[in-house]
């Protein structure tokens, strides 16, 4: 017994050690993107905050570029109405416009929806300021809607606050959206998150992606709690069937433009990972920097994922369980070393 009291915990500090092959910082993850600047020489700097580009006269890319996340929000416009694509990532100034204000001067007083690509809180900060928002008709989330209101929870958002939220509309997947004289359809893609949204407007081939697949800003992140590997390597491959070489695809970080070559690298390099041909290193990722992530990496591309196991069994209640476990384990033995040590320096001062 005295031999595992020892080897035991010993074990446990080298496994975890050995995780540690590599520590990346934030600096060296942001590519070229550099904080402060501006995506495109065409931006219209709002608030010295907002950075709105105009892809083209009925659509704008409202950029954070301050934001430490780098975030990208969409406003789609239609003759009748407009669909705003996120509500901003929380960290704008005190006393400048919501996101909701800035999307309003580029309308022309038309009503405004808005649709989130996901719930992690750098997508949702301003939803409370637009009347309602349009979710994707799942059964999870549609079996937590009370009154009409869904109610973003911490463990979904990543943050720490509830956020409930009027439900305008539930959208089923692959529906379009009627905006007058634009059509914009929706699909539900699992993989970064469960709810995860991509908008695709066939006529003007553009495809809003969210955080599904974007470039730069420390690689494509799949150890959230609602990340799904297998998912997102099905879904990966949907959309590269549902688009063309042609498509342009605007992602909710870094610079937001990219082509479907990097769409078709992700599924090529998810599909390594769920057939077990990828190799990893450990490494721990800025947004969590507490936990050493399995990443997977072939140039510019980074796959982060949750350590050891797939994240649907490590975000389990019996993973959980086992780390409880083993903390108690861990404790238990090192108060047993505690005690050996500290019997003979007892007894020896008993004798005296």
């Amino acid at each position: 017994m005295t031999g595992w009291t020892l080897v035991a915990p010993a074990m446990v500090c080298l496994s975890l050690a050995g995780c540690y092959e590599r520590i990346v910082e934030p600096a060296d993850v942001f590519g070229t993107v550099k904080q402060g600047a501006t995506y495109s020489p065409a931006s219209r700097m709002i608030d010295d905050w907002y950075a709105v580009e105009a892809i083209d006269t009925q659509t704008f890319a409202i950029n954070e570029p301050n934001s430490s996340q780098y975030n990208t929000s969409y406003l789609l416009v239609g003759e009748t109405r407009a669909l705003m694509f996120d509500a901003g990532s929380g960290e704008r100034p005190a006393g400048s416009r919501s996101m909701r204000e800035v999307a309003e001067r580029y309308t022309g007083n038309k009503p405004i929806s808005l649709i989130l690509s996901h719930f992690h809180y750098d997508h949702i900060a301003d939803a409370a300021a637009f009347d309602g928002v349009t979710l994707i008709d799942r059964l999870d989330i549609r079996a937590t809607i009370t009154d009409g209101i869904y109610t973003i929870g911490p463990v979904e958002s990543h943050g720490m606050e509830w956020r409930p939220l009027k439900v305008a509309q539930l959208i089923a997947d692959s529906e379009v959206l009627d905006l007058g004289g634009r059509t914009v359809a929706v699909f539900n893609l699992p993989g970064h998150t469960t709810e995860s949204v991509v908008l695709f407007d066939r006529y003007r081939n553009q495809v809003f992606t969210g955080d599904f697949v974007y470039r730069h800003l420390g690689g494509i992140i799949a150890f959230a709690s609602g990340s799904d590997l297998t998912a997102y390597k099905e879904n990966s491959t949907r959309l590269l069937h549902l688009t063309t070489a042609d498509t342009r695809f605007f992602g909710a970080h870094g610079i937001p433009r990219f082509d479907r070559d990097w769409l078709a690298l992700l599924d090529r390099e998810l599909d390594k990972i769920i057939t077990g041909a990828a190799t990893y290193r450990y490494a721990a990722h800025y947004l969590a920097p507490g936990i050493p992530w399995r990443v997977y990496q072939n140039g510019d591309l980074s796959i982060y994922t949750t350590p050891l196991v797939a994240p649907p069994l490590f975000w389990s209640k019996w993973v959980l369980l086992f780390v409880a476990t083993v903390s108690f384990l861990m404790l238990y033995f090192l108060l047993r070393i505690v005690r050996m040590a500290l019997v003979p320096v007892l007894v020896d001062r008993s004798g005296e």
